[in-house]
């Protein structure tokens, strides 16, 4: 992020922050944000970060694979949008020739999404299921642009080309309106966001205050009483387990696919094995004047394989 696009992230919501404002992403708090726009913290830099490297050089990669698929061609989008009542911005990545009907190019958009948590970021191919925060920073282009759809352009692991369509929705854009205005205020006023979350009230409250009494009302002493309840079912519920396990594991011995009546139950099998060489002692070893021979042969006897422990993952037709 250069320092101009970082300056104006500091005095207005960004697209990809939309969720985080609203408390309904996945991506760090509404307090960590309100707590930059204050200037209680300087936003995250990630220009050391291999996924935000290869995002450009990447889009250029898969612009021809997507002008295909999408059957229409693509340009570079490099106008900062700001909206005239809202503090957001947005920075498009390309937009789209238009169609017959379409009165704006439509936003495309790519994302190098090549982490284990794609796949709950990104539904089928060709879907609009997409996570809260990929929906709302969509959102906030189309709103931005006055396009009436956004495509997102996904390079998932496998790899895989996924593109997702999102349309304008006017009722989500009342939400991001009242939503992001709410939100100003409070970066205006200095006011703490009240916490929705653990997580944000555990930010906002590090620590106690020593001696400090909280007088319950009814209905959180009622949530404290209902909280403990949960635990001491959960303690219940682990004491369980463990016997049901004590019982069950030794009957299914060494098999790896767990079957009743023809229908797969569970897998019972090893994970990948692990390696562990002693270097202290290995170090000291190799000191000695050995051939290259010897010495890979030193290597190896010093390297402990350790076979990995069998996991038992039930099959979702389990419940069936």
């Amino acid at each position: 992020m250069n320092d101009t696009i970082a300056q104006s992230h500091k005095t207005a919501v960004g697209c990809s922050k939309i969720a985080q404002a609203l408390s309904l992403g996945r991506f760090g708090s509404r307090y960590e944000l309100w707590m930059m726009h204050t200037g209680r913290a300087e936003p995250e830099d990630l220009s050391g970060e291999l996924r935000v490297a290869l995002g450009e050089p990447m889009e250029d990669v898969l612009r021809p694979f997507v002008t295909e698929r999408l059957q229409r061609n693509l340009r570079r989008d490099h106008k900062a949008y700001r909206h005239e009542t809202l503090p957001l911005i947005g920075h498009t990545d390309y937009r789209a020739s238009k169609r017959p009907g379409e009165k704006v190019r439509p936003v495309v958009d790519m994302k190098t999404s090549l982490g284990f948590g794609a796949r709950y970021r990104f539904g089928e191919d060709g879907s609009a299921e997409v996570d809260n925060d990929v929906m709302f920073q969509m959102q906030g282009y189309l709103m931005l642009t006055g396009a009436e759809i956004a495509y997102v352009a996904a390079l998932v692991p496998g790899p895989e080309l996924k593109i997702h369509k999102i349309e304008a929705d006017h009722e989500l854009h009342e939400m991001i309106c009242d939503g992001l205005a709410d939100y100003w205020r409070l970066v205006e006023t200095d006011t703490p966001p009240d916490p929705q979350t653990e997580t944000e009230a555990r930010q906002r409250w590090a620590s106690h205050q020593p001696g400090k009494v909280a007088e319950l009302d009814g209905d959180t002493a009622e949530l404290l009483r209902r909280y403990a309840v949960i635990k001491d079912n959960l303690k219940k519920l682990e004491k369980d387990e463990k016997a049901l396990r004590d019982q069950l594991i030794p009957a299914l011995a060494d098999a790896e696919i767990i079957e009743h009546a023809g229908q797969k139950l569970a897998t019972f099998k090893a994970n990948k094995h692990s390696y562990r060489t002693n270097w202290q002692a290995l170090a000291l070893d190799l000191l000695s004047d050995y051939s290259e021979a010897e010495r890979t042969t030193k290597i190896d006897s010093a390297t402990e394989i350790r076979p990995g422990a069998r996991v038992l993952r039930l099959s979702k037709d389990i419940f069936i």
